[in-house]
């Protein structure tokens, strides 16, 4: 095996990068509900929501910086490779990490985000709209979910490829085409309240600062 210090290595990096987003996040959605606390407005399901997305994304972010540590994320996979071991935790670390995103982390803030339009524009035709995009992203979801716990037969095919008749449909080709529904989704949820903001009788600045605020996603 190479020496380590020979080896290109960003696993530093990336441990840094998952423990500032996962601070990030908890001081958003900290004031969010702390913004409702001392409004005094209850809260809606689609606070609720961010709460299962939040804890979704803080395990991603632990299992991130797990993977660095034991499933040798950081170097080139041709040099994890050499370790078995390695390997082994890394393509599980991956599995797991396939099951949370969309299904548990991106799911429910997109919901989260359409109930909240949904409770803030009360047009009927805006709020069907907001019901028909949220029934996809939620079958997506779903759809993703048991793709990613299925992907391969049996399970553990996924990181033992050792099994015996083991099988796993095409991989590649699932991550290309799981991703058109989620940038369309994106891209709606992020223009549907754009219409109805510049008709809002107010003044072009207010306008301008509401479609902002709306498009504070696309980052």
């Amino acid at each position: 095996m190479a020496d380590t210090s020979t080896v290109a290595y960003c696993g530093q990096q990336l441990i840094g990068v998952s423990i500032a987003i996962a601070a990030i996040q908890i001081i958003i959605v900290g004031a969010r509900f702390y913004t409702r606390y001392i409004q005094r407005v209850a809260n809606g399901i689609d606070d609720y929501l961010m709460i299962p997305a939040l804890t979704a994304s803080l395990a991603q972010s632990a299992l991130y910086i797990y993977l660095v540590k034991r499933g040798g994320v950081g170097y080139h996979l041709e040099y994890v490779a050499q370790t078995p071991s390695k390997l082994v935790i890394l393509q599980k670390g991956l599995y797991a990490n396939q099951i949370l995103d969309f299904p548990f982390t991106i799911a429910p803030a997109k919901i989260s985000i359409l109930l909240f339009y949904v409770r803030i524009f009360p047009i009927r035709k805006f709020q069907i709209f907001a019901y028909i995009v949220g029934a996809v992203v939620l079958g997506h979801g779903i759809g993703v979910l048991l793709a990613a716990i299925f992907q391969c037969s049996p399970i553990a095919y996924t990181w033992d490829k050792t099994i015996v008749g083991g099988s796993c449909f095409n991989q590649e080709a699932f991550f290309r085409y799981v991703s058109p529904p989620n940038i369309l989704t994106d891209i709606l949820i992020l223009v549907m309240p754009l219409p109805y903001v510049w008709k809002l009788h107010t003044h072009v600045g207010h306008k301008v600062a509401l479609s902002g605020v709306f498009l504070l996603g696309s980052l």
